[in-house]
């Protein structure tokens, strides 16, 4: 299966504080809600392929995992 999302990488700040949403909209409104366009990148596609949802859950708690991942 492949998962596709959104990220605006939080530029003055650790990685785990980036925005991310399902679509670049919704990315894009994000940016704006928290009143600090400069903060952030420009919204990226992010995309990844795993085989099951534990394959998926193992991505996303393994070391380097998470908001890294894509």
């Amino acid at each position: 299966m492949k998962m596709t999302y959104w990220v605006a990488e939080n530029l003055k700040g650790d990685k785990a504080e980036s925005i991310i949403a399902r679509t670049k909209h919704d990315c894009e409104q994000k940016v704006i809600a928290y009143g600090c366009a400069a903060d952030y990148g420009p919204p990226l596609k992010k995309s990844f392929l795993y085989g099951d949802a534990f394959d998926l859950f193992e991505m996303a708690t393994a070391k380097d995992g998470g908001r890294g991942m894509g």
